[in-house]
């Protein structure tokens, strides 16, 4: 829908003159995507005209950043974003692969500002040393005067955890990426989570990469060699998407099947590798569009000299998103593990004699099963499902507590309120403020700033 908005202008401009300007000079005849877009595209159109006696100069800042990725592209996506509503500035992207050198131009660009994914040290020295404010979106570079906005990789990790331990399953593994501090800072939330639950953690160390460029199948044989030797079943976390892809081959090489043998979670939730996957993969994802959003804020104020340049920043990242490559519960009974799957699959809208009903079991029996093999009840499952489903509609969308107690299908928002605070000992508020970075309302405008 687009936004038309009238003004009363004092006398200083008359009406043809801001239409002129604020069209031809601004607007350029783009279509707003809601009223407070428009809005505040406009107050920046009043602000620049009250200083008409000032040149205006449009900022020009340059984007390193692959889009080869759905990651990249999702940074893209937020950066302009921000530019439309808090521009104009002029953007120069450059597809910027992970195997690529600085493009030739830059070394000669009279710009204001980078935003990047610097892949290594090096190439993040030699962008510094082109001395304009610079905001990274992979990782932080502690002794260069860089800036960053990224995933929390630690919360990565311990919701990757505390999905696997949910699956119930005893033995746990990681798969890194050999050299990355993402990946390193990853597997310390997964470990750290796993351990506080009391099991261990098995880690791939991988063959070199020298070894794995020489020969494929020479180090699809050692990870298919290691999985081999696993405890089965196992809940293993790959740091992204892409090695999952390299676990999938090997299980298929030794025919270990997924889950029921490994159950298998990546991060990065892009859905084309996921496709590509013989089982659908579940992931952890990023929220690629707020990193990218923020990171232009940010930007922006440093280049305003606002900000302190070396500054860091954490998005939270999504919930995992569930496919079938953790569609397990792994306990020894069978009745047991039909009753769980059934409580989550419906995200605990459920009762204890509904449950006992469909797995075929008196209540009494059905209690007497969970005290036995999961020191737990029926009703605590359910309330834990309930909570989860609570928690990820708090987190990723934007829905009013009115909404998220009609989806859970409760009587009101009152209700979830003290359900909610009598679980975790805060108010839903107050967890959804705890877990986001910025308002994820239409107006997308940052409040971490």
């Amino acid at each position: 829908m687009e936004t038309t908005i009238l003004f009363r202008l004092s006398d200083d401009f008359t009406m043809l003159r801001f239409l002129e300007a604020s069209f031809n000079t601004f607007f350029r005849r783009v279509a707003f995507e809601n009223a407070t877009d428009a809005l505040l595209h406009v107050s920046t159109v009043l602000a620049l005209m009250s200083t008409k006696k000032k040149s205006i100069r449009v900022p020009q800042v340059a984007l390193l950043i692959e889009t080869s990725k759905s990651f990249g592209r999702e940074i893209l996506l937020g950066i302009g974003r921000y530019s439309r509503i808090q521009g104009p500035w002029s953007i120069f992207v450059d597809e910027f692969g992970p195997g690529s050198k600085l493009p030739g131009w830059l070394k000669t660009w009279q710009g204001d500002g980078i935003i990047m994914r610097a892949r290594n040290r090096k190439i993040a020295k030699s962008v510094a040393e082109l001395g304009v404010p610079i905001v990274d979106t992979l990782q932080p570079w502690p002794t260069l005067e860089i800036g960053g906005v990224f995933t929390d990789d630690e919360m990565i990790g311990r919701l990757a955890a505390d999905h696997l331990l949910e699956r119930r399953l005893r033995d746990f593994a990681f798969i890194g990426v050999e050299g990355a501090q993402w990946s390193r800072t990853r597997r310390d939330g997964f470990v750290s989570t796993i351990k506080r639950a009391g099991f261990d953690v098995f880690i791939y160390s991988p063959v070199s990469r020298r070894r794995f460029r020489e020969s494929w199948e020479g180090g699809q044989q050692d990870l298919a060699d290691w999985l081999e030797g696993l405890p089965k079943p196992v809940g293993l976390m790959t740091a992204h998407d892409m090695r999952a892809l390299c676990v999938f081959d090997a299980c298929r090489r030794q025919g270990i099947s997924i889950p029921e043998e490994i159950a298998i979670i990546g991060v990065d939730d892009d859905e084309v590798i996921s496709a590509m996957a013989d089982t659908p993969l579940s992931s952890v994802g990023h929220n690629g569009e707020r990193i990218g959003f923020e990171a232009a804020a940010w930007l922006d104020r440093v280049m305003r000299g606002k900000g302190a340049a070396n500054t860091i920043h954490l998005v939270p990242p999504r919930m995992p998103t569930i496919r079938r490559s953790t569609d397990i519960v792994a306990v020894s009974d069978p009745a047991l593990a039909k009753s769980l799957k059934y409580i989550r699959d419906r995200k605990g809208n459920t009762t204890v004699q509904q449950v006992a009903n469909y797995t075929g079991l008196s209540r009494r029996s059905l209690e007497r099963k969970f005290a036995e093999n999961i020191d737990s009840t029926p009703h605590e499952q359910i309330a834990n499902e309930r909570l989860n489903y609570a928690k990820l509609l708090l987190r990723d969308t934007n829905y009013s507590l009115e909404s998220i107690a009609e989806q859970m299908e409760l009587s009101s928002a009152s209700y979830l309120s003290t359900f909610f605070k009598e679980l975790t000992g805060i108010t839903p508020g107050d967890y959804r403020q705890q877990t986001r970075v910025s308002d994820l309302s239409a107006d997308y405008y940052p409040v971490s700033y």
